[in-house]
C-alpha cells in the first residue's frame, strides 16, 4: 500500500473526473453533521490534506495523520497555501502513537478503510478512530462496496 501510495497522485485526485462528484457529496455529509467551528479535527489516513486542509480553511483546527510519507509532504505544502488556518503539524505514523488521549471531537477516516479486507480489521480501526474522539466525537467512514468494481466497469463500457 506504501509503494502505491509513493507513485500515486493523490494530490489532485480529487480534481479529476467522477472524484470530483465524491469531494462535493463527501463535504456535504460533513458539514452536514459536523459541529460549527472552532472545534478540533482529527483526519485519519488524510492523504495529502484535501479535506483538512477545506476544514482547516473554515475555521476548524484539524491534525491530519497518514502512514504515507508523500502524503504528508503534500499535505503541508497544501496547508502552507492557507493563510490563515494551517493545519497542525502533520503526522507520519499511526494514529493509535498520534492521539493517545482524546482530545479530538470529529473524525474523518476516509481512506483507511479501502484497504482493510477483513471485517475485523475495519472494525477494530473504527473501534480505534472513536477512542482517540471526546465524548459524542463522531467519525465519519467510507468504504467501496464489493459491487463498485461491476458497476465501474458497466459505466465504462456503456459510455464508450
Amino acid at each position: 500500500m506504501i509503494r502505491h501510495y509513493m507513485a500515486a497522485d493523490e494530490a489532485s485526485r480529487l480534481r479529476h473526473g467522477w472524484f470530483q462528484l465524491e469531494q462535493v457529496r463527501t463535504q456535504e455529509l460533513i458539514l452536514r453533521h459536523l459541529q460549527p467551528a472552532p472545534a478540533t479535527v482529527l483526519d485519519v489516513g488524510g492523504a495529502a490534506g484535501a479535506y483538512a486542509c477545506w476544514l482547516a480553511s473554515r475555521g476548524y483546527q484539524v491534525h491530519l495523520i497518514d502512514p504515507v510519507p508523500n502524503h504528508v509532504e503534500q499535505a503541508l505544502a497544501a496547508s502552507a497555501k492557507l493563510s490563515q488556518h494551517p493545519l497542525a503539524p502533520p503526522r507520519w505514523r499511526c494514529p493509535a502513537a498520534a492521539a493517545s488521549r482524546p482530545e479530538r471531537r470529529s473524525g474523518p477516516m476516509l481512506g483507511p478503510l479501502y484497504h482493510l479486507t477483513e471485517r475485523d480489521e475495519r472494525l477494530a480501526a473504527l473501534r480505534e478512530a472513536h477512542r482517540v474522539l471526546r465524548g459524542g466525537g463522531l467519525v465519519w467512514a467510507a468504504a467501496i462496496s464489493p459491487l463498485c468494481l461491476a458497476a465501474r466497469f458497466l459505466i465504462s463500457r456503456i459510455l464508450r
